[in-house]
């Protein structure tokens, strides 16, 4: 998997939304005197959107709870993604440098802060024809961070290794869309908009 540097683009000032490309899924915000969050809330939040988390206390459970919600319109999905997360901790290596990396993975954002940038918290390998499946997490970022936004990062490597499973050249702009979703949706007004995301995958 090829490597590209990781630019940092910060946002000044701007009245309007900034925007920017990526490289990578798993990201975080970090913006001036606010607690740092996983991209796709962050995104959310701007939209005005709201957010419900999992009532759960660690991360690995209130990620467990999210997939639940997956759990109510796709059950083999659901069931594929719990597996999965079953497997995390045994996957994770602690990358400390991980900000210097990325796989060409864009998309872009629309965010209305200032003073804020963009971290990298998780890279995921995907080489399960290889056997290889791994998720380098950057401890900088992943230790600053509340369980809530641990759990949608988490979330949303699950999602992408669905995706990226299927199409090893996808990006995650997508992803985002459906763990925002995750996140937000009223299943009982919104449950077809969300099957049709979902069977999107």
């Amino acid at each position: 998997m090829k490597y590209l540097v990781l630019v940092y683009t910060l946002f000044i000032g701007l009245p309007s939304f900034a925007q920017y490309v990526v490289r990578n899924g798993g990201y975080s915000v970090q913006c001036l005197n606010s607690p740092i969050k996983a991209l796709e809330i962050a995104e959310g939040e701007a939209q005005g959107l709201q957010i419900h988390y999992s009532s759960k206390r660690f991360y690995l459970t209130k990620a467990a709870d999210l997939v639940s919600r997956i759990a109510t319109v796709d059950m083999e999905k659901a069931r594929k993604y719990l597996k999965w997360l079953g497997e995390w901790k045994s996957q994770i290596k602690w990358m400390a440098q991980l900000d210097q990396y990325s796989p060409n993975d864009q998309g872009k954002i629309k965010l209305p802060y200032t003073d804020c940038h963009v971290r990298i918290g998780i890279v995921q390998i995907n080489e399960t024809r290889f056997g290889v499946q791994q998720y380098w997490i950057n401890p900088g970022v992943w230790n600053t961070m509340d369980e809530d936004q641990k759990a949608a990062l988490v979330l949303h490597e699950l999602i992408y290794r669905d995706l990226l499973e299927e199409n090893p050249n996808s990006n995650s702009s997508f992803v985002r869309q459906v763990n925002l979703k995750v996140h937000t949706l009223d299943l009982n007004n919104d449950r077809k908009a969300f099957i049709d995301l979902l069977r999107a995958l």
